[in-house]
């Protein structure tokens, strides 16, 4: 290699991605202050294309190549060059054929990097080492050195890693090859690394060390990867807040509904179903109000608080304590007004206590939420539907009384209240009550449309369990139930995407970041169909089998309910993925309109219908106002989109 500077030409080869262009002259300015003699510089701006890192550094190398330079630099954009010089660069050379230099990078400096001969994975080297130029196994891809004898001998980057590992492939071709690889260690540079909080980097930097065992790894190594693979998943898991959070609610809700699923058998088998009706007609009736507790409030939190502070906090819980207070109000005031049984009565007296248990828990999980810590939330309320679940049952076995389930329900949200207080307090330390009217009016007006959301899904998704009630009696109730108990069990998959996935979708439509919106959007329709319809065509197939061995009584037709209904679980999924998608783009009152729809569609076919068909009529109602609401949600969604350029 020629070790004349004035006869050395450099390329520097700089892949842009939605780079500013400022920074693009920054660039320019550091590299002319460099003074070297003879350079070209080559910015490859991937911005429109996309085609990857290496992909562009390749374009690069190839437009080098033809313009005869000796040194290739390639760099990422997110760097800074002015503690270096011309004289800094050469000396290297004499020692390695790749070299890079000492990377400063979120307070920590790094040299170079190493593969793990188990793992064969790539991890760049904290130590600072006692010579000045030493060996390593490759060198960040943020600043390396290339001589031109390397790409005439093993070619051009590898483009199937897209981003990232593509440095640690190359300098491990080149390293086979008989090739030096190092760092001057005494000359540092600044990278300020703007893809950190990329939440698709984990993504590839997984997918990527993976690419790179299986090329070059041996079949020990492969073998000890897929040993370890229980462990790799949770490492993985670990460093992913959206599937963290998804994950744990999801295990959690799993839990839970595994064990509310096994009372709702025992109870089917233990009563009958003008008696499991009471059960149903009492927590239908608390579902209508409980909205008004809420009043949209979680959804507002987890939209529009980016991190929780004390007085924000103190604020949100003393509205959402004034809410409490009214929804518990309304549910018993409504329940003499419904022209209920005493006995359905009495249980709704005593299950309105969860309204004040609800807004307690509801708030620790907006706190938790917003952090990235939901799994707090997911782990506290496992614990207590064990406690609650194993309760019940043993109450079912004493009692055999349907009333008795009321009272120790009453008793045991009771102490879950005061524990979801506890938290709440330990974390925040102090919560002051704060009834500012402006403070007050300023949240409501926020969550108003959220409040209308839920009171409108609420609504349509319960108004066919209280008019089959009135129009054809508890024991249509019981049956059909029984059947949408099973859709009700599998309901926690929504609830666990929306509560991860509504902080992600906020956050890119505030980055205005469009492509990754759509990216997302298309990224969890494929998740939710494959998860969602695989449970329902699951069911749909074995439930003939499996089922007519549980039920007891007269439930046989709840079979044929749930045959129907189960399809609803997919639809709701979808409808989930737009609702937030419009949620984060600040278009709920499109949901509104929708649910308005739904909601007439709902009660009047339920109306004219259920009288000659009972529960069979309320079931094909319900897939055809999934449907409905998958149509038009997405179609609205698209509008939105084409037209916001977020």
């Amino acid at each position: 290699m020629k070790n004349d500077n004035e006869k050395l030409k450099i390329g520097f080869i700089i892949v842009l991605y939605k780079t500013l262009k400022s920074d693009v002259e920054r660039l320019r300015r550091e590299v002319h202050d460099l003074r070297f003699k003879n350079y070209e510089i080559y910015f490859i701006d991937n911005t429109k294309n996309n085609i990857g890192y290496a992909a562009g550094v390749n374009i690069g190398i190839k437009k080098a190549i033809k313009d005869r330079c000796d040194l290739f630099v390639v760099a990422n954009p997110d760097i800074s060059l002015t503690s270096l010089t011309a004289q800094n660069f050469l000396p290297a050379s004499q020692h390695f054929d790749i070299w890079g230099l000492a990377m400063k990078q979120q307070g920590k400096i790094y040299y170079g990097g190493e593969v793990d001969k188990w793992r064969m994975s790539g991890g760049l080297i904290e130590k600072k080492p006692k010579k000045r130029f030493v060996s390593c196994d490759f060198v960040s891809g943020s600043l390396m050195f290339i001589k031109r004898e390397v790409i005439e001998k093993i070619g051009l980057f590898e483009e199937k890693y897209f981003m990232y590992y593509e440095e640690v492939d190359y300098c491990w071709r080149a390293k086979k090859q008989g090739f030096k690889i190092g760092v001057a260690s005494q000359i540092t540079y600044d990278h300020f690394e703007v893809s950190k909080n990329n939440p698709q980097k984990e993504f590839y930097l997984f997918k990527n060390r993976l690419r790179f065992l299986l090329k070059y790894g041996s079949w020990k190594q492969k073998a000890h990867e897929f040993l370890r693979l229980p462990k790799t998943f949770y490492e993985e898991v670990i460093k992913r807040p959206f599937y963290l959070n998804f994950f744990s609610l999801n295990i959690s809700s799993l839990v839970n509904k595994v064990l509310h699923f096994i009372l709702f058998l025992l109870l089917i088998r233990n009563f009958r179903p003008e008696d499991y009706a009471v059960y149903t007609l009492a927590w239908t009736h608390l579902g209508l109000f409980l909205p008004l507790l809420d009043f949209g409030t979680t959804s507002y939190g987890l939209v529009n608080l980016s991190r929780v502070e004390k007085p924000q906090f103190s604020e949100l819980f003393s509205f959402r304590f004034l809410l409490s207070i009214m929804a518990f109000i309304t549910t018993i005031i409504f329940a003499f007004i419904f022209h209920y049984s005493q006995t359905v009565r009495l249980a709704i007296l005593l299950v309105s206590i969860v309204v004040f248990s609800n807004m307690i828990s509801g708030s620790f999980l907006i706190y938790a939420s917003v952090l990235s810590k939901a799994y707090l939330v997911s782990f506290v309320s496992m614990i207590f539907q064990i406690i609650l679940i194993l309760s019940l049952i043993a109450t079912i076995f004493v009692s055999r009384k349907i009333i008795s389930l009321f009272f120790v329900t009453f008793v045991l949200y009771n102490l879950y209240s005061l524990a979801n207080f506890i938290l709440i307090k330990s974390q925040l330390k102090k919560i002051s009550f704060s009834f500012r009217f402006s403070s007050l009016m300023k949240i409501a007006k926020g969550s108003m449309i959220f409040l209308f959301i839920s009171l409108l899904a609420g609504w349509y998704s319960k108004i066919d369990v209280i008019l089959l009630n009135f129009l054809r009696g508890q024991k249509e109730v019981g049956i059909y139930s029984a059947g949408y108990r099973f859709l009700d069990a599998l309901m926690f998959m929504v609830t666990a995407y929306n509560v991860s996935s509504i902080p992600i979708y906020s956050q890119l439509a505030a980055d205005k970041d469009k492509k990754s919106f759509i990216n997302k959007i298309k990224h969890d329709f494929w998740l939710l169909f494959i998860i969602g319809g695989g449970c329902a065509l699951g069911i749909f197939i074995f439930a003939p089998l499996i089922l007519p061995h549980l039920f007891k009584f007269n439930y046989f037709d709840s079979i044929k309910v749930l045959r129907i209904i189960i399809f609803a679980l997919p639809l709701i999924l979808f409808t989930s993925i737009a609702i937030n998608g419009l949620y984060a783009l600040k278009k709920s009152k499109f949901i509104i309109y929708l649910f308005i729809f739904q909601l007439v569609f709902n009660v009047t076919l339920n109306y004219f219908l259920i009288p000659k068909f009972s529960y069979f009529a309320s079931s094909w109602i319900t897939i055809g106002g999934e449907i409905l609401n998958t149509l038009l949600l997405f179609a609205i969604l698209k509008t939105v989109l084409n037209k916001d350029s977020l």
